[in-house]
């Protein structure tokens, strides 16, 4: 496991930035359509999440590498399929806890993301033939079925930020956790922002983490990718 992550560290950390740094209007999350393969990868639940979703999504990531030059052998594909499946299930789960706490994406939001997307617009302006164009030879998709994507993206991001803004760092914590970490305060100025900013990653982590451990607790998640 050692020698893979070295072997692969670069890699590694495209594909982490690609799964966690949102957009919004993201065109990779365009694997939601309907299929002839629609064998479950995942249960959230009781939604399901399908092979053909994480297969295509995958495919995405992969040709991403690819194109920066990435040898994507075997192992490699296997490490992509596996954080696919892991971001799909934290999409779902993220937007069963949205609805369950009764936060929802109004229309007009959608309508604002898609008029303004430069990817389209024709001209400085949203054009719908443009929009309609892109879906079907791009991703492969139908307004609705994109618009419908959209709207979980939005509604999984809403309830991240909810999660998170319960979540702060007092400069007590800071000060004591910097001690901790470093045996002494020398350099604490100095070095204050980089590491409050690293140590609320971190607690964001631990806080996100505990939320799935109880969601997961309460509602069944299954897998199936071998």
């Amino acid at each position: 496991m050692i020698s893979f992550l070295i072997k692969y560290k670069k890699s590694i950390l495209i594909i982490t930035l690609a799964f966690f740094i949102g957009s919004i209007v993201y065109l990779g999350l365009d694997s939601y359509r309907q299929g002839a393969f629609s064998t479950t990868a995942a249960s959230v639940g009781g939604t399901d999440i399908s092979y053909r979703s994480l297969y295509k999504m995958s495919e995405d990531r992969a040709s991403m590498l690819r194109n920066q030059g990435v040898d994507v052998d075997e192992d490699l594909m296997k490490f992509i399929t596996q954080q696919t499946l892991s971001a799909l299930i934290s999409e779902e789960v993220l937007n069963q806890a949205a609805q369950n706490i009764g936060l929802h994406v109004a229309d007009y939001e959608i309508a604002y993301d898609i008029q303004t997307a430069p990817q389209f617009n024709a001209g400085g302006q949203f054009n719908r033939i443009a929009y309609e164009y892109a879906l079907k030879h791009s991703l492969g998709m139908t307004p609705a079925e994109f618009e419908t994507q959209l709207r979980k993206t939005k509604l999984a991001d809403r309830f991240r930020g909810v999660l998170y803004s319960h979540y702060k760092l007092t400069p007590e914590e800071i000060k004591y956790s910097y001690k901790i970490q470093h045996g002494n305060m020398k350099d604490f100025e100095k070095n204050k922002e980089d590491f409050a900013s690293a140590l609320l990653d971190t607690k964001m982590e631990t806080a996100q983490q505990a939320f799935f451990d109880q969601f997961n607790n309460e509602v069944e998640i299954k897998t199936y990718l071998k």
